[in-house]
Order: structure tokens, then C-alpha cells, then sequence
């Protein structure tokens, strides 16, 4: 009894070639392209390609106003 109940928690969860996840997303580009068209595809290209930019850039902003703030406080109750 124990080998059974020991071979389902060992059996993966789905035997799916593709996730719901990526239907999901699938469906929503088709969704978008179909309402806004071509648009919608160059956006979505655009923000595949540039996100990492994006993110440093953010990342720069946010550790700058830290050490902005950081260098304020201390002033402040110096």
C-alpha cells in the first residue's frame, strides 16, 4: 500500500507538452492582436527587448535616491 501511495506523490503533476501558463498567454496576445492589432504586437516586442533596460535603469534611480536619502538622514540628525 505504501509503494502506491509513494508512486503518485512521485508522478508529475501534468502530462501537458505546454503549461496553462503558456496558453494563457497565448490566448492574450491573440486577444490583443485581434483588437488592436499589429500595434499590439510591436509593443509587446518592444517591451520583450527593452525590459532588461528598463529594469537597470530603474535599478539605478531606486539605488540612487537610497543613498540620497540615506546621505539626507544622516545630515539631518547629525
Amino acid at each position: 500500500m505504501r509503494s502506491i501511495v509513494k508512486n503518485r506523490k512521485q508522478r508529475p503533476t501534468g502530462y501537458l507538452p505546454i503549461s496553462i501558463k503558456w496558453v494563457v498567454k497565448i490566448v492574450l496576445v491573440a486577444l490583443g492582436f485581434s483588437v488592436w492589432g499589429t500595434g499590439f504586437i510591436w509593443a509587446l516586442v518592444g517591451l520583450y527587448l527593452f525590459l532588461p533596460i528598463l529594469r537597470a535603469i530603474l535599478s539605478l534611480f531606486v539605488g540612487l535616491g537610497a543613498i540620497i536619502l540615506f546621505i539626507f538622514i544622516l545630515l539631518t540628525f547629525l
